[in-house]
């Protein structure tokens, strides 16, 4: 073999091309994703991605600015950062396929380097390139044209001598099915019949398709009714949620507030139930309920307090109304699928499965929504032999949850019975204040939930207990 003979495998390098990731909200951050974002500096070049301060008011969303303004909803139209995104794209005096062009070559470098630090840069260069681009679902002829001229321009799709790139576009859900149904094929008891909906709602876009499983071994899946979606992701509801904002303050009053500090603000209050917006100080300080507090003195026209806690009336009622408009278009999306698929095959879809960054719960990612269930580590002190060990497990009918397990929206789910041979001195010790000693005895029960039915396992030392030694007993 000559040192510029082609080998005969090839790479094979896919693009999840996102329309709005952003690493300022670190509370639910990824380091495998590159934020979608340009800044365009007559004086110091152009920077892309993580190389973007904080600070600056990147060009984001241009994705989006391929579509056609007829094609290009009321409600994403007069988004503000929509009307930002298209300011910008006018006074560089470029076309978004140029953007993105750009956009593209930046991380197509980088993913080059990265694969040539990792297989060597002979191997490298013998290898055809096999380019692979998710497009939503919802995009027109059109739109897959532009990306096409904008992934040329990039020069991922330039000649090499060991062959020529070729480039494919799949759709986003189809790209997230791939990923998961993996892991879905593991499962005890899925069977041939059984269909899926698979619903990506990311930044942007929401998009959702279906598939029947055909056989399970090997697993083989077909696609089962026509794919849909729609303009209804992450950042609308984010958008919605700054309305609100700005509608609980004197007019004007956010005018000077920046979209750095949005961001500040929107990651501040991801995961927490209760906000204060505080013109007093610049620095979020945690206050000693536990409610989080966004301070914009410099900003704000005048010294104004606005609390938001989801937990109480009336405030809950707000936020439900910044919230509902754009969840219940993502419900009517899942809901036509599902439908489709029911009236198709004369049955449910026995899988609904959610990914995408709009779908995450914080401190998750998705595959662990998906495929691990949720699970709850428990300990117990003892300090004779142990026996059998009891747990229950309540259900409730409220959000949020009280603190105690009594009231009227508390029920008792089940009693969760578990033995195991366990050597008492082979625990950690406890010594409590009175000088007793105790063995603590360390497991975890896990939860998982396949249509109608729930299921309980429970962990010792990061081992499921067989189930023989696991006796579940619903109410």
């Amino acid at each position: 073999m000559t040192a510029n003979e082609p080998v005969a495998d090839f790479i094979i390098i896919g693009l999840d091309f996102g329309t709005t990731w952003d690493p300022e909200f670190n509370n639910c951050s990824d380091v495998e994703k590159a934020p979608t974002q340009l800044l365009y500096d007559g004086q110091k070049g152009t920077s892309w991605g993580y190389s973007i301060p904080a600070h600056e008011d990147a060009l984001k969303w241009f994705k989006l600015l391929l579509l056609d303004n007829d094609d290009v909803p009321i409600i994403v139209s007069k988004s503000s950062q929509m009307r930002y995104a298209q300011k910008l794209l006018d006074k560089m005096k470029k076309d978004p396929v140029e953007v993105i062009a750009y956009y593209l070559r930046k991380i197509w470098n980088h993913a080059i380097d990265s694969i040539q630090r990792t297989v060597g840069a002979e191997l490298l260069q013998k290898s055809p390139f096999h380019v692979v681009i998710t497009l939503p679902t919802i995009w027109h002829h059109y739109d897959q044209q532009r990306m096409k001229q904008a992934a040329k321009a990039s020069g991922m799709l330039d000649a090499r001598s060991c062959g020529e790139t070729k480039l494919r576009f799949i759709s986003e859900p189809e790209a997230a099915a791939l990923a998961t149904i993996k892991d879905l094929s593991k499962r005890s008891k899925i069977k041939a019949g059984d269909a899926m909906v698979i619903c990506d709602a990311g930044g942007g876009t929401v998009d959702l398709i279906s598939y029947q499983i055909e056989s399970i071994s090997p697993f083989v899946v077909k696609e089962c009714v026509k794919g849909d979606g729609g303009l209804c992701g992450g950042v609308f509801l984010d958008e919605q949620f700054l309305e609100l904002i700005k509608r609980k303050l004197t007019p004007r009053s956010w005018d000077n507030v920046t979209s750095a500090e949005e961001k500040k603000f929107l990651n501040e209050w991801i995961g927490s139930s209760t906000f204060l917006i505080v013109a007093m100080s610049r620095a979020p300080v945690e206050s000693s309920n536990g409610e989080r507090r966004l301070n914009l003195a410099r900003k704000l026209h005048q010294r104004q307090i606005v609390v938001l806690d989801i937990s109480s009336s009336p405030y809950r009622s707000d936020i439900l109304s910044a919230y509902t408009p754009i969840v219940d278009k993502i419900e009517l999306l899942i809901r036509r699928q599902t439908q489709a698929v029911e009236s198709k095959l004369e049955k449910s879809a026995k899988y609904i499965i959610l990914v995408g960054g709009t779908s995450e719960v914080a401190g998750q990612e998705p595959d662990e929504m998906v495929s691990a269930g949720v699970r709850h580590n428990y300990y117990r002190l003892c300090s004779e032999h142990i026996g059998q060990v009891h747990s229950t497990i309540y259900s409730c009918s409220e959000f949020p949850p009280p603190p105690e397990t009594s009231g009227p929206a508390v029920e008792e789910l089940c009693k969760i019975h578990w033995t195991r041979n366990i050597n008492l001195e082979s625990l950690s010790t406890y010594t409590n204040p009175l000088g007793k000693v105790y063995h603590e005895l360390n497991y975890g029960i896990e939860m998982t939930c396949e249509g109608e039915i729930v299921d309980f396992t429970v962990h010792y030392k990061d081992k499921r207990v067989g189930a023989h030694n696991v006796d579940v007993q619903f109410r």
